[in-house]
């Protein structure tokens, strides 16, 4: 379990004390690979998939990714509080609003997201 909680911190420390960039992507896939394999519960881990879909969404698109950048910071701080100790009822308010901001002021096409996450959330029950 140690060895658990220094990878989590390791990457989430990346992600909190860097500017975003693409390169986030990157740090971000494997956090939630190691939070997947470590058997991180279902219910945090698949609110997190979803952050990672709406921050990867943004930083595939270099317009996006600069306009966005706060959305991005915001997510990140989300996660950490998922990860954290942070009261899960507090947090669950948060995943809510920023759902809401990224279907109503970023995505295009919100159908193409809600696939993407029912398809990983599919893939995480398997």
């Amino acid at each position: 379990m140690r060895v658990v909680l220094k990878i989590i911190d390791f990457y989430l420390n990346q992600l909190i004390t860097s500017e975003p960039s693409p390169y986030s992507k990157v740090i971000l896939k494997k956090l939630v690979c190691y939070l997947r394999v470590y058997g991180y519960p279902l219910v945090e881990l698949a609110d997190i998939i979803s952050i990672e879909i709406m921050v990867d969404y943004i930083l595939s698109n270099p317009l996006l990714f600069k306009i966005h950048c706060d959305f991005i910071k915001d997510s990140i701080s989300v996660i950490a509080d998922i990860l954290g100790d942070e009261l899960y009822v507090k947090t669950e308010a948060k995943i809510i609003a920023l759902e809401d901001e990224f279907r109503k002021c970023i995505c295009i096409n919100p159908k193409q997201i809600d696939d993407a996450i029912t398809e990983r959330i599919n893939e995480l029950l398997k």
